[in-house]
């Protein structure tokens, strides 16, 4: 974390770090679909260490796009914030204690390969709400594209999320 004084940049480290992240926003069927083993302009493996795969050469391109972007250091508080992250730590490890007297309307999605955000957890999220008495609807979206579908073109999950902000705002009148 003391580059900076040093006047070094650990550009390789991020990289390989943001590469190694990478391969769990995606799930295996979507790595497969898109790369499967497709050579990267080439006609043969070359057995180097070089990149003969296209896989590579995006994760690659990942990697060194990201260390353009971020500054290592804020990579390294994210990570140890959603380390430390427990939303149930104030209430002796009770998840459903921590939303106690809430009002907030709650919609927990989650996609089938997410590797970051299991479905599992996001269950276990919703019978906490509800043992709250919160209001709470919970949708599991099936997806290939892993963590990462949130952010790209999941045509169930725009019709869940669109449905529940047109609920919210019928019950607040503005629609």
């Amino acid at each position: 974390g003391n580059y900076l004084l040093e006047g070094k940049k650990p550009s390789r480290g991020l990289a390989v770090a943001r590469m190694t992240a990478h391969i769990t926003y995606l799930s295996q069927p979507a790595l497969h679909r898109k790369f499967g083993r497709k050579l990267q302009n080439r006609g043969a493996i070359t057995y180097s260490f070089d990149h003969d795969f296209q896989i590579e050469s995006y994760l690659r391109h990942q990697g060194k796009s990201f260390v353009d972007r971020f500054d290592a250091n804020s990579y390294l508080y994210i990570t140890r914030a959603m380390d430390y992250f427990d939303l149930s730590a104030d209430s002796e490890g009770r998840l459903g204690e921590a939303f106690v007297g809430c009002k907030t309307r709650f919609c927990v999605i989650s996609f089938s390969s997410d590797w970051c955000f299991t479905t599992a957890e996001s269950r276990q999220l919703a019978h906490a709400l509800n043992a709250s008495s919160c209001n709470v609807s919970c949708v599991e979206i099936e997806s290939d594209k892993g963590h990462d579908a949130f952010l790209l073109d999941e045509p169930d999950f725009h019709m869940v999320l669109s449905g529940f902000i047109e609920g919210a705002a019928e019950i607040r009148g503005l629609k």
